[in-house]
């Protein structure tokens, strides 16, 4: 049965009658569950009645547990839950045995969830805290016992009382240095170009055969009608036991000609790795690329844009399905994956590997009847089944490793690094700054904030500004403030006063009485302003004595500064902004540092003493017409 959508495309219902196959099977008395991955290529059966333990010996636990945790497992991996793979459906798995075997430590065992207690729960948290990647377990352990219905609330409450251990500094994802990286890509670019130079030539040789362009009887009509064979078949010319036949020998075999024509698991991994680091996306995602995708530039031609439909589980049922577009890369990014003499136009572009890949997997993709990008063909495969394999793994990865010199296990500083899928991806994340398949702030707080490079970018970042506004600090200027108990000595002892001051008793005296003011401030020798000649009377607007070494702030001065602060400040909606930046910003500022030495019942005794001869004399400052011209 099919109906047809409103964008006019037939979509396929189920016939009549159907119904989603028994997930937890009655069969095995309802003790083991059927998963089926959401992409339909795999399917497993986990059995909760036949749970062992690193020796291989089966752990006896009561029926009611194993049916207990079987009903877990179905409600954690249901359609909905965003355990789409088999591989998170394991993890799943995993963590419901070291329950099981957990509870065989007691005497006796809980008969079931209901009798499990919270020192149950604490004993269990300890135990899975014993395994070598604790983290990863207690986290799988809370996820899986999250929402169980069946276990009692404060059981269940304990879970989540307990503290996480910090991770383990040596299991942080660190980024390649740039030498790195280079050495890493040059392995993976050599790869890709021997597999494209190999192929290519197979394809003109095949074009060239098909054409009638090689002479009968010569080797390359020889290998020509090998390749058309294995091109149209699949298979190469056999005798009636199976074995390939002899001019087949001639060329290599299986690996001399299928290999002329596909990729074998090694180059597939090449490619996963490349484009991981061209686009920074995850290696399983980019795994499962699709063949078919959308250009909407409407070109076949290199280059350009190519819209991938990508699968991300993580993501959650509702937003895992994502578009990826294919592009040219940021000059930043392209520059750290290749060298100055490599092609670059193919290793700067994701789409055009993704074209190049599509290209080279032709052959294997239609006789494999395979859907996604990876695909290659292993000439060592027993059945004709095996021969053709779809999608990689980041278990290959070490393999890939191996083949090219890099260590899988123990490295040593000075020697070449080992090859992680997921550092390659948090390089490029740390190169681009562009978040790929998540939010701008998932990038920043956990991609770029668990990176050294970046912390220690921050750091000077902060650093930089922080004595940046040290020295703004330091350039402006704080006019010394006499305060009302210094002039209070001054009347007893001027000598002492002064000296305390740091001022001649002559100047602190004419300061008190105000035979030196200025308009805002005080001034302690109008002889020697900074911008006239030594004995010259100072000539400087008298907004800029709020500059002056020469300054001193009264407590007299405190109403006419109060008026200027005022004045100034409401200038400023009525102004051209860059303007009153220019003139009155910073002798804004440096008045409400002064007005700050004082408190609150000071500052309202000096806005009661303020009289229409100030505020006169704020607006004539402001507006600059006590300026000398």
């Amino acid at each position: 049965m099919s109906t047809r959508s409103r964008g006019g495309r037939k979509a396929t219902q189920p016939p009549a009658g159907w119904q989603a196959p028994e997930r937890l099977l009655p069969e095995s008395g309802e003790t083991a569950v059927r998963y089926l991955s959401q992409s339909g290529d795999s399917e497993r059966i986990f059995d909760f009645g036949d749970i062992r333990d690193k020796n291989g010996d089966l752990v006896e636990i009561p029926v009611c547990v194993q049916q207990w945790l079987a009903r877990m497992f179905t409600r954690r991996t249901s359609p909905r839950s965003g355990v789409t793979r088999l591989s998170g459906a394991v993890a799943v798995y995993t963590a419901a045995t070291n329950i099981a075997q957990y509870l065989t430590t007691l005497d006796p065992a809980p008969r079931g969830p209901h009798a499990i207690t919270p020192a149950h729960m604490k004993g269990l948290w300890d135990f899975c805290g014993r395994t070598r990647s604790q983290r990863s377990y207690l986290e799988g352990l809370r996820a899986l016992l999250r929402d169980d219905p069946e276990l009692p609330e404060a059981s269940r409450a304990v879970l989540f009382a307990q503290r996480l251990p910090e991770y383990d500094e040596r299991e942080t994802t660190l980024a390649y240095s740039d030498d790195e990286m280079q050495l890493i890509m040059t392995k993976v670019r050599g790869d890709v170009r021997r597999a494209r130079d190999r192929i290519r030539e197979g394809q003109r040789l095949l074009e060239r055969y098909r054409r009638g362009e090689l002479a009968n009887g010569t080797p390359d009509a020889e290998l020509g009608t090998l390749l058309d064979q294995f091109a149209r078949t699949g298979d190469l010319p056999r005798y009636p036991s199976g074995t390939i036949k002899a001019e087949a020998h001639r060329w290599g075999g299986a690996s001399g000609i299928g290999l002329r024509l596909c990729l074998t698991m090694p180059e597939l991994i090449a490619f996963c790795l490349l484009l991981t680091a061209l686009t920074t996306e995850n290696f399983g995602t980019v795994a499962k690329w699709p063949a078919v995708h959308y250009r909407p530039d409407g070109t076949l031609a290199d280059g350009g844009v190519a819209l991938v439909d990508a699968v991300k589980p993580r993501r959650g049922p509702e937003r895992e399905h994502m578009v990826t577009p294919l592009e040219d890369l940021p000059s930043g990014l392209g520059l750290l994956l290749q060298a100055p003499e490599e092609e670059m136009p193919l290793f700067r572009s994701p789409v055009r590997v993704y074209q190049l890949l599509l290209e080279l997997t032709a052959v294997s993709r239609r006789h494999g009847g395979h859907t996604l990008a990876l695909s290659g063909y292993n000439p060592k495969a027993i059945s004709a089944k095996r021969r053709w394999h779809q999608g990689a793994n980041t278990g290959n990865i070490g393999r890939w490793a191996t083949r090219h010199s890099f260590p899988t296990g123990e490295h040593t500083p000075d020697g070449p690094p080992p090859v992680e899928a997921r550092r390659i991806r948090q390089t490029g994340i740390e190169h681009s700054r562009r978040p790929t398949a998540h939010t701008r702030r998932s990038m920043n707080d956990y991609y770029l904030k668990r990176s050294p490079e970046v912390q220690r970018e921050s750091r000077t970042i902060v650093g930089d500004a922080l004595r940046a506004e040290v020295t703004k600090a330091r350039a402006r200027r704080q006019i010394p403030v006499i305060t009302a108990e210094l002039i209070g000595r001054a009347q007893a002892d001027l000598d002492a006063a002064a000296a305390e001051a740091g001022l001649a008793p002559e100047v602190l005296r004419r300061l008190i009485e105000g035979q030196s003011d200025t308009a805002a401030t005080g001034c302690t020798d109008h002889l020697s302003g900074p911008e006239t000649e030594p004995g010259q009377p100072c000539t400087a607007s008298f907004l800029a004595c709020l500059d002056c070494e020469n300054a001193r702030a009264m407590p007299h001065h405190l109403p006419v500064q109060l008026a200027v602060h005022e004045r100034l400040f409401a200038l400023r909606p009525h102004m051209n902004p860059d303007v009153w930046r220019v003139r009155f910003e910073r002798p804004l500022e440096q008045l409400g540092d002064i007005i700050a030495h004082y408190n609150d019942a000071e500052r309202a005794q000096a806005r009661a003493r303020m009289t229409d001869r100030e505020r006169q004399l704020a607006a004539d400052l402001a507006d600059g017409r006590m300026d000398l011209r």
